[in-house]
């Protein structure tokens, strides 16, 4: 697993890297040089259990217009760097995780998921949002042997 969570921090870089240089020209409009806030809010039942086996993790990436990488705000806590990623650890016994950009971003992903290795099963409630604007919600039950296993991919 730790060798997948590697590639999925490397894809999510290269992603926002990708799309933060194939800008041309600079535009006066403020949406357009990284005028957005995204808003990722994650919540596992109390069901999710690190000592039965389960597992989840969060990875999020965003940047701006010239192509450094934002601030992420988990839970109100300042977390740096190019990706930020949250997994069974922090979700351990059933939490929510709120993750925030602290500052504007220009484009960005976010990609999460888990698996249930332990008898009881548990829910993800999920809603993505960008400058206030809910582009998706819902809530998943990940139950053991789930094949394939769940995971969520989105664009910011």
């Amino acid at each position: 697993m730790k060798i997948q969570r590697k590639i999925t921090q490397f894809a999510l870089a290269m992603i926002a890297v990708t799309v933060l240089f194939s800008c041309k020209k600079k535009s006066d409009d403020p949406a357009a040089n990284g005028g957005k806030k995204a808003k990722i809010t994650i919540t596992l039942s109390s069901d999710f259990k690190k000592a039965e086996g389960d597992y989840f993790d969060v990875d999020v990436a965003a940047g701006r217009s010239d192509g450094s990488s934002i601030d992420w705000l988990v839970n109100g806590v300042t977390k740096k760097g190019t990706v930020i990623t949250v997994g069974t650890d922090d979700f351990n016994g059933g939490k929510t995780i709120v993750l925030e950009s602290a500052s504007n971003l220009f484009a960005g992903s976010v990609q999460f998921g888990g698996f249930e290795f332990g008898a009881t099963p548990f829910t993800v409630d999920y809603k993505i949002e960008v400058d206030g604007k809910v582009i998706d919600q819902g809530t998943e039950k990940i139950v053991k042997d789930r094949s394939p296993v769940y995971t969520k991919s989105y664009q910011l």
